[in-house]
């Protein structure tokens, strides 16, 4: 086997995760408990190590419609399940893959969408379940934060420019850049940089 240099090889999946979403936490001025953090590190040691046969027990291998309406029509566990399936594989999916959703006939918005409306379930599903409990917590926060998880995924995977990339997502969330975030960007607004 050849060391790729866009390969890192690490000794443990979830303490490397666990720092990486930290850090794109901080990068975006992410707050969210401590059990949602956890949550969203085992989802994706689970998806880093997951293979063809899984994808069809985590949900890539449906169209998200399907997914719902298996979750709107199970009961019990079932339902829990299929709720859970729909929101990570959304959450997962919009994070990585964006791009090529929005190159589909149904764009990354659809799967945001149906990401929110799954925690949200997941959320009155467990609050009724176990109320107080660490999984209310998790998924009303995960409703709440969707599209800024999303965002801490994408820095996730598009590695190349954190700095470039941290900033243009506080830039589009609405946060005020100082003169060296735009030096930083390659200029200040309304301003010539000289460059093509």
């Amino acid at each position: 086997m050849t060391d790729s240099p866009n390969i890192q090889q690490v000794a443990n999946l979830l303490h490397y995760f666990r720092a990486e979403l930290a850090q794109a936490f901080d990068a975006l001025e992410l707050t969210t408990a401590d059990e949602t953090q956890t949550y969203l590190v085992h989802l994706l040691e689970g998806y880093a190590r997951s293979t063809a046969e899984s994808a069809q027990a985590i949900g890539f291998d449906k169209p998200a419609a399907f997914i719902l309406g298996e979750a709107m029509s199970a009961a019990g566990e079932r339902r829990i399940d299929a709720y859970r399936r729909l929101g990570d594989a959304s959450l997962f999916s919009c994070g990585f893959f964006e791009e090529r959703l929005d190159r589909t006939p149904v764009k990354s918005g659809y799967y945001r969408d149906m990401g929110r409306v799954a925690y949200s379930r997941l959320g009155e599903l467990m609050a009724y379940k176990q109320p107080g409990g660490a999984f209310h917590i998790i998924f009303d926060e995960l409703t709440r934060c969707f599209d800024s998880v999303v965002d801490a995924f994408r820095l996730l995977s598009q590695r190349r420019q954190p700095d470039h990339e941290r900033l243009l997502l506080r830039f589009m969330r609405g946060s005020e850049l100082d003169v060296d975030d735009w030096r930083l960007l390659g200029g200040l607004p309304g301003k010539d940089t000289g460059k093509a």
